[in-house]
């Protein structure tokens, strides 16, 4: 998987949006509030590694963060845009065939 960002189109956000974007990303005020500003991404990592869950939960929150503040999230991966949905769709694929592996493994399977 590529890396992906996610942003919004540049505005003059609320401060409750950059409240929750702070809380969720852990970045200081004045840079959620800047790169809120700009368009900038707030998310910039890869989705896959050692803890993909934490990851998928904080994209998760930050994209519904962005939708309930009244913003359009804007999303790459590898550098194209793709839609929230697609994203989602990436999620579920990725947990549907974890549960899988783990089902197969308690089975002695895998």
């Amino acid at each position: 998987m590529s890396r992906v960002t996610i942003s919004i189109a540049p505005c003059d956000p609320s401060v409750s949006l950059v409240g929750d974007v702070r809380r969720i990303t852990n970045l200081g005020v004045l840079e959620v509030r800047q790169r809120l500003s700009e368009g900038e991404p707030v998310f910039d990592q890869e989705l896959f590694g050692n803890r993909a869950e934490d990851v998928f939960a904080k994209v998760r929150a930050l994209l519904s963060a962005i939708e309930e503040g009244g913003h359009q999230p804007l999303v790459t991966e590898g550098g194209r845009p793709i839609t929230p949905q697609t994203l989602q769709n990436i999620f579920h694929a990725s947990e549907d065939e974890a549960q899988e592996l783990r089902r197969l493994d308690d089975m002695g399977h895998a």
